[in-house]
């Protein structure tokens, strides 16, 4: 049985402060023992780009910051099912990426891919390249999870 496509992706700004919290997940990744079939690939704020992206995966985990209405550094998985989009402008604008949506116009245009959601609650969203101290602490945390999700795929798949 041959192992699933996985894609990784870390999404965000690297110069918006905790907006790069993707990348920073991805990064840590990259240091680690990763199994075969597996893509990591920063998205920046090209959300509209990653549907092209998960025509290629069985499995797309997207690492984002998300404003969850938690206190800051929380880090949630969860499916573009589990949750509702706050963006009630549903224009394509490439100045206003709403991941949800996009998740959507991929699924509309027939792909499969199974789609998990690595949020962290940011707590600032301001110019500048370091992340706060609270969302840099859940940086291992959500790697972790990434790590389970990849495993529990790739279980799967071998069972």
């Amino acid at each position: 049985m041959t192992c699933p496509r996985i894609a990784v992706f870390g999404a965000g700004s690297r110069v918006m402060r905790d907006e790069r919290v993707g990348i920073a997940v991805l990064e840590a990744l990259a240091l680690r023992p990763l199994p075969p079939n597996l893509t990591l690939r920063e998205t920046g704020t090209d959300g509209y780009g990653l549907v092209n992206d998960l025509e290629d995966a069985d499995l797309a985990i997207i690492v984002d910051c998300a404003d969850m209405g938690m206190a800051p550094g929380t880090v949630r998985v969860f499916g573009p099912d589990e949750v509702e989009s706050t963006v009630h402008d549903r224009r394509l604008s490439m100045h206003s990426v709403n991941l949800l949506g996009v998740v959507q116009l991929a699924q509309t245009l027939g792909h499969k891919a199974t789609i998990r959601i690595v949020g962290i609650q940011p707590q600032v969203v301001d110019m500048g390249e370091e992340l706060s101290e609270v969302v840099a602490a859940a940086v291992p945390q959500a790697v972790a999870l990434v790590e389970r999700e990849i495993a529990a795929a790739v279980n799967h798949q071998t069972e």
